[in-house]
């Protein structure tokens, strides 16, 4: 039987993903491994995780032009995730 890994686990494996994304400018697996890491911190209550992935998207989205998506994340870096952020996504 395959035991799903802690979150912790999956957060920092999504997060080496993404890393490694920005350094091969793969911009749409960056912002996937990104999007990933804000729902896992999302389900932790992690507010300053949740502020720094969120400020990861709008640097992504604003690489690859998608200005007004950029400042939705920018938006959300500076909510508390859990009063609705999830409502922007």
């Amino acid at each position: 039987m395959v035991s799903t890994p802690p979150v912790i686990v999956a957060l920092r494996l999504a997060h080496l993903r993404a890393q490694e994304a920005v350094k091969c400018a793969a911009w749409h697996v960056a912002t996937m491994q990104f999007l990933c890491c804000l729902e896992l911190t999302e389900k932790r209550g992690d507010a300053a995780c949740f502020s720094f992935f969120a400020l990861r998207l709008h640097e992504c989205y604003a690489k690859m032009g998608l200005l007004e998506k950029a400042k939705i994340y920018r938006q959300m870096a500076e909510m508390d995730p859990q009063g609705g952020a999830d409502s922007m996504v």
